[in-house]
């Protein structure tokens, strides 16, 4: 029910998938499931009906979050992914596992373009409890404990995505401005930094490409290749807007180290399967843009209501 796992639902029906999904809460097609107890995860699949691919994506996300409780953190991230593995060896042992891990994993990049040889060095709470799962994914697989592969998308966003991603608040907060509800400033950390970001439309995409097409055993990054500046895709955002918005850095969106240039690259992936980005950094912003002006507008609102 997260923001890429419904996007993920979507995609898979549309393409003739029965999927059926779980959260803490339960809902349509959605059954309740606690990932960090392993009664709830066993119950889950035990009363699965065969499934043919798990796709692993739930875990918490937000950097800051887990830094602020990084038991928390790899309670979710690690032994659920634990839970759900064991689930699967007990009820569905033939089923494709795709986990859902990340490039924070890598930490700061020794070589760019980042390719899935790179060291695994985490640099935060929740990157340690990714790469961790991570490898314990890679047991599991060398182990021959599961038909596994493993994915590490690196940054990526689109319409729908909420909270203090950077993105996501800079476009939320120039239409914002743009319809006069805030005051025409946006506070900022490094803008000098740049980063691999996707659209999520790109990267569900390539989950499912992965789980049909990936070799067993593999790991696979998912990126766009293409390394954008902070500062230039809120130089887009006030091109959208219309009108004058003062930057003001504030220390609190600052980090103590920041890595300048993060980009990966997606051949491997390209190679196994044939994915490759279809959808470019202008589409990604514009549609984060449109998104959140239709939403504070009460388009988006009026939209689902219909």
């Amino acid at each position: 029910s997260g923001f890429v796992g419904t996007r993920l639902c979507a995609l898979l029906k549309a393409q003739g998938w029965q999927v059926t999904g779980c959260d803490a809460q339960a809902g349509a097609d959605v059954r309740a499931c606690d990932l960090r107890d392993s009664e709830s995860v066993d119950a889950l699949f035990a009363a699965a009906d065969s499934p043919t691919h798990v796709f692993h994506l739930a875990a918490m996300t937000f950097v800051p979050a887990a830094n602020k409780n990084p038991a928390g953190v790899m309670e979710v991230n690690l032994m659920g992914t634990i839970h759900v593995a064991e689930a699967m060896q007990r009820h569905a042992p033939e089923a494709r596992l795709v986990f859902i891990g990340s490039a924070d994993a890598y930490g700061p990049p020794q070589t760019l373009p980042v390719a899935e040889d790179h060291p695994l060095n985490p640099g935060n709470p929740y990157a340690i409890s990714k790469a961790a799962a991570d490898h314990y994914c890679a047991f599991l697989s060398k182990a021959s404990r599961l038909d596994l592969i493993r994915l590490r998308p690196f940054n990526h966003s689109g319409p729908g995505q909420k909270g203090d991603f950077a993105l996501t608040r800079f476009a939320r907060e120039s239409a914002a401005i743009a319809l006069g509800q805030q005051a025409p400033e946006i506070q900022v950390g490094n803008l000098e930094v740049a980063r691999d970001f996707s659209h999520v439309d790109d990267i569900i995409r390539g989950y499912e490409m992965a789980a049909i097409a990936g070799q067993r055993g593999a790991v696979y990054n998912l990126c766009s290749g293409q390394a954008t500046v902070l500062g230039d895709a809120i130089a887009h955002f006030k091109r959208r807007a219309g009108c004058d918005i003062a930057i003001v850095p504030n220390p609190e969106f600052m980090r103590p180290v920041d890595v300048l240039k993060v980009a990966g690259s997606h051949a491997r992936i390209t190679a196994d399967t044939g994915w490759q980005p279809e959808r470019g950094t202008t589409a990604l912003l514009d549609d984060l843009y449109d998104y959140w002006y239709a939403e504070l507008s009460g388009a988006g609102a009026a939209a689902d209501a219909r």
